[in-house]
């Protein structure tokens, strides 16, 4: 009964509030894109555009200003990196793919990945830049162009927002300043999107991450610093000390409320920000599998970012999700603002080498997406060619930052993360989007035809939330998700460290013909309504992070 009550005191619901969104056509984009850039000193490095965008007269300007004719030679120098490292990267792939046994073993598919680094980093020390030194990319006219808008953005609106952003990134552990050089191997956070759509786009796998006030030119592949420019911030960013979450006790023994058991349903879990190697992981992992074992079997698992915090491959997967390995249950991920990218490398991920990637099963299409770089014209791009043919499919799109939040990254989803990605979703009719990087849940109302589920709760240390006139259902909980998709049908629950059922439903695809639940759709809805009734009907407090 305590366990219960503690419960209901951390749950958040409200009613169902669905509000409607406009999307901004072309003119409003062209116009705040105006407004955006004579609100800041900074101009942003020339990108292509997304198809669903146009940019007006003045904006045109502003991208032809002369401090982007001055960020040329940093174009031309990152482009002749990448032409002249590709031969290398195909080779340093060569020894990877040799290591025996990675498609069946995490062990041997860590071995895959540490392989291909280390061999990528030692040609690119010998025979690419033996005797690279800083400011060979960062030359000094660009390194005040980049020293501008970092100083402009620390003065503009979005400040707060900024340093927020940066912080939260900064939770992580990260290398010693005293081993920093070129040619190292240095671990540091990656900058985040805010800061990220003001510098020039980055073609991969380099990227920009940082330590101290230093933005750092960051090889992905061979994890090896490709140039540093110092005093780039006009502050440190802030730190915070590396999160830990609670643990929970007693272990969940309460009787798991299976999806409903239908003959053609598509059963697979979602699980995100999990990668702590913290009590709170294992227990998830443990309840994962037993809800497996006694309740349903789902197929697969969707991971939605934050795979890996402390990239250990063995502490924060291999181990706390053993049995489900074992019992080859495949796991498909996405990367989050704490994974390294080399992460695609890693079979058990099933992400084929690429940051982004598609994949079928029954009449639903998936499609992964790298949300770390929400305004790259060329994952735009890829994303229309995804669905072109799904068709009647269920159209699922899964990432990290989600476009509809009610935590501690509202505002980024807001500001950020959902002018980037939305247009994009629904121009491919997208129907469900699952997301991480909030460390809670939140059912989101329809927003534009598209369903949208928050699910952070996967082992990290628990977010605050305030909930949202577009959210259906929140609470700031440790859990996991099961869905199942019966043709037209998809049902839903989400079960939290206990065991209990924390949220449940169904909805339909929009546009399916018929609209009706058979007897074992209406039995189960019965259930589910029975499972949630501890739930109170008023908002209750928050959780702390």
């Amino acid at each position: 009964m305590d366990q219960l009550k503690a419960s209901q005191r951390r749950l958040l619901l409200n009613p169902v509030r669905a509000t409607q969104h406009h999307v901004l056509g072309p003119v409003c984009l062209a116009m705040l894109a105006v407004l955006v850039a004579c609100g800041r000193s900074d101009t942003r490095a020339a990108v292509n555009t997304p198809a669903s965008t146009k940019t007006s007269a003045t904006a045109s300007a502003e991208l032809n200003s002369p401090s982007n004719s001055v960020l040329d030679p940093f174009d031309r120098e990152v482009r002749a990196y990448i032409e002249q490292t590709q031969p290398l990267r195909e080779e340093a792939a060569q020894p990877a793919e040799a290591v025996p046994g990675q498609a069946t073993s995490p062990a041997s598919a860590e071995a895959a990945v540490r392989a291909r680094q280390t061999a990528l980093a030692a040609l690119i020390r010998t025979k690419a830049r033996p005797t690279a030194h800083q400011g060979d990319i960062f030359s000094s006219a660009s390194a005040d162009v980049f020293r501008q808008r970092l100083s402009a953005a620390f003065t503009s609106r979005d400040a707060a927002l900024i340093r927020h952003e940066l912080q939260e990134q900064n939770d992580e552990r990260k290398g010693d300043p005293a081993n920093l050089k070129i040619n190292s191997t240095f671990r540091a956070p990656r900058i985040p999107p805010e800061i990220v759509k003001l510098l020039p786009m980055l073609p991969p796998p380099l990227e920009y991450t940082f330590t101290g006030r230093a933005l750092l030119l960051h090889d992905v592949d061979a994890d090896l610093i490709v140039d540093i420019l110092p005093n780039a911030f006009p502050e440190a960013p802030p730190t915070s000390p590396v999160p830990e979450a609670e643990s929970h006790s007693p272990h969940s023994t309460l009787p798991l409320f299976p999806v409903p058991n239908l003959p053609t349903g598509v059963v697979f879990a979602a699980i995100g920000d999990s990668g702590t190697g913290d009590d709170a992981q294992m227990e998830i992992a443990s309840l994962m599998f037993r809800y497996f074992t006694e309740a349903r079997r789902f197929s697969f698992v969707l991971m939605l970012g934050d795979n890996l915090y402390s990239d250990d491959y063995t502490g924060e997967f291999a181990l706390p999700y053993k049995e489900l390995i074992d019992a080859k249950v495949p796991f498909y991920a996405a990367l989050g603002n704490h994974d390294r990218d080399l992460e695609k490398h890693y079979k058990p991920f099933n992400m084929s080498d690429a940051d982004r990637y598609q994949f079928d099963v029954s009449n639903v299409r998936f499609v992964a997406l790298n949300s770390n770089r929400p305004d790259d014209p060329a994952q735009f791009t890829w994303l229309d060619q995804a669905f072109k043919d799904a068709g009647s499919k269920w159209r699922i799109a899964f990432f990290h930052h989600p476009l509809y939040s009610s935590g501690d990254h509202a505002q980024e989803s807001r500001d950020v993360i959902r002018p980037a990605l939305e247009p994009a979703l629904i121009r491919n009719r997208v129907h469900v989007v699952f997301a991480g990087h909030e460390h809670l849940y939140e059912r989101v109302a329809p927003q534009h035809g598209i369903r949208y589920f928050v699910s952070g709760g996967g082992g990290r240390k628990l977010y605050h939330l305030h909930l949202s006139d577009f959210d259906e259902f929140g609470i700031s909980e440790h859990h996991f998700m099961v869905l199942e998709i019966n043709n037209d049908t998809l049902f839903y629950e989400t079960i939290s460290h206990t065991g209990q059922i924390l949220d449940c439903g169904f909805f339909w695809r929009p546009e399916a013909n018929t609209q009706t639940l058979d007897k074992v759709g209406e039995d189960w809805m019965t259930a589910c309504k029975a499972a949630v009734a501890w739930r109170p009907a008023t908002v209750a407090t928050t959780k702390t992070r």
